[in-house]
């Protein structure tokens, strides 16, 4: 694999400034797809803009580089980008906050000659984009410099991505708490694919990878590959982090998932398939380790039980974790087995603390087991086959997707309809009881992958991954009301591949510090 590398913009020449303007009462017009001068477009108002710039190209046309200097070095705070949402759009604008320690570290300001680069991400494609950018300075009577412009970037054929099926677009005043979304793909070497809520590709992925293990964590998106931990930077560089290949890792699977203290990741050993999480910390440096086949192994001795009639060595995949939650309440990880249930245990022991699950699955036939399970009160359905674990409000959200144990006998009910599902969790009194739950009109059955996730309260967004079944993957999300705000079908690609999960991230107001 080779991972792009931008650290000598700099020093690069060949690299065309296609176009840079600066007049008094306009926008500055950077066209980075043509070569040929565009009329420019007269600002809301009369405004003298503070600085001059110009614009380089980035990897994709969703990153561009502006390039210019700082007077005041020493007074010199910080930078910031502001991309305005198209016409008709209910999008917030996309504001990043890049401070003078970020920019230095990673090469972007020098101290020295005041030379200063400014990676403005989130552009559209194929459309200008009117940017503000602002400069801070300290104990100065006017502390902002302001540049108006205009940036045009090329078109993006994103195949399907670029091209959904609306059922129902985002309509303006429409309030939802986010405006933008992570596509965990792996149909495509672009992980991650950043959508808004208007179904515009944002961003995508440079490390050339396509992959499901992908989480935003650190001001970054970490990608897991084959054995290795890859950190992709918001302005396109990659870096790989960690290999964990002399730790007996063989590959991840799934999820990254955030922890008490940092990333769980979720990982194949020489000993043992999707039974086995890690957390890391932003370097990659192993936090703890958490291996289910032997948690579930001493419980069941403990218990009197044979666990060898339910615990396997790889290859075989006994257990299917597919997410876990840190739950703080209770100092808890909880995992999903997607063979068998979910089950709680303490973050720092390891010791079982609860199980939940369907009681007609083969784990239920181990008094060892079962004496950890949670009791249902009438109308809670137990989750089936189930994805995508989260612990908004302390309570337990996760996506039921109503589809049997593979390998596990007897597999337990299954079901023709999938549904995310909330749960209250009294631990006093053994008991799970659902308190939310969304039916699709008409239902959706989607039997693997999917994901829900709230964002503010009832701020829900759910990726129908193999809605139909195995027909399309549906995009929708929820406003707190409980109306649908938008509704996208994409073309399913391979099993699982266009989006086999899929959660809000914040572009609004990002601090890069």
């Amino acid at each position: 694999m080779r991972l792009p590398s931008y650290n000598k913009m700099k020093d690069e020449t060949n690299r065309e400034i296609k176009w840079v303007a600066i007049v008094a009462t306009f926008f500055v017009l950077a066209s980075l797809s043509s070569a040929t001068a565009q009329r420019p477009l007269p600002a809301p108002r009369s405004h003298l803009q503070d600085f001059s710039a110009e614009v380089f190209e980035g990897p994709t046309p969703f990153i561009r580089f502006v390039h210019t200097n700082v007077d005041d070095i020493n007074g010199f705070s910080f930078a910031q980008f502001l991309i305005f949402p198209k016409p008709g759009s209910a999008t917030r604008p996309i504001k990043v906050h890049y401070g003078r320690s970020y920019s230095e570290a990673r090469g972007y300001f020098d101290s020295q000659t005041g030379k200063l680069i400014i990676p403005i991400f989130g552009l559209y494609a194929g459309r200008p984009n009117r940017v503000t950018i602002d400069l801070r300075f300290t104990n100065r009577f006017h502390p902002i410099k302001r540049l108006r412009m205009l940036i045009t970037t090329p078109a993006y054929d994103g195949g399907t991505y670029s091209h959904p099926s609306v059922v129902q677009p985002r309509l303006p005043g429409t309030t939802l708490s986010y405006d933008f979304i992570l596509l965990k793909n792996l149909a495509d070497p672009t992980t991650p694919i950043i959508i808004d809520s208007d179904a515009e590709v944002r961003w995508v992925g440079t490390a050339g990878v396509g992959v499901t293990s992908c989480m935003m964590f650190d001001n970054a998106f970490y990608l897991a590959w084959g054995s290795q931990l890859l950190r992709t930077e918001f302005d396109g560089r990659t870096y790989v982090m960690a290999d964990y290949a002399n730790m007996g890792v063989v590959d991840f699977h799934h999820n990254i998932d955030p922890g008490r203290d940092g990333m769980i990741l979720d990982v194949d050993t020489v000993t043992q398939t999707e039974s086995v999480n890690m957390e890391v910390d932003a370097g990659g440096n192993i936090l703890r380790t958490w291996n289910l086949a032997d948690i579930i192994s001493d419980a069941m001795i403990a218990g009197g039980d044979d666990p060898h009639q339910f615990v396997y060595r790889a290859p075989v995949d006994w257990f299917h974790n597919n997410a876990c939650a840190y739950r703080s309440s209770d100092k808890s990880l909880i995992v999903s087995s997607r063979e068998n249930f979910v089950i709680a245990v303490d973050y720092d022991s390891g010791i079982i603390k609860w199980i939940l699950g369907d009681p007609t699955k083969h784990w239920y036939q181990f008094p060892s087991l079962r004496q950890f399970s949670l009791t249902l009160p009438p109308g809670t359905l137990p989750p089936i086959g189930q994805h995508a674990l989260s612990v908004p409000g302390d309570q337990l959200l996760l996506f039921d997707d109503g589809t049997g144990s593979v390998f596990q006998q007897p597999p337990g009910e299954t079901r023709n309809y999938s549904a995310p599902r909330k749960y209250q969790l009294d631990l006093g009194a053994r008991r799970a009881t659902e308190i939310w739950h969304y039916y699709a009109d008409p239902s959706v059955y989607s039997p693997f992958c999917s994901s829900v996730y709230e964002d503010a309260p009832n701020n829900y967004l759910i990726d129908y991954t193999q809605a139909g079944p195995y027909i399309y993957t549906g995009i929708v999300a929820l406003d707190p009301s409980g109306n649908v705000a938008f509704n996208y079908q994409y073309e399913l690609l391979g099993f699982c591949a266009t989006a086999w999960n899929a959660i809000q991230i914040h572009w609004e107001n990002l601090n890069l510090e």
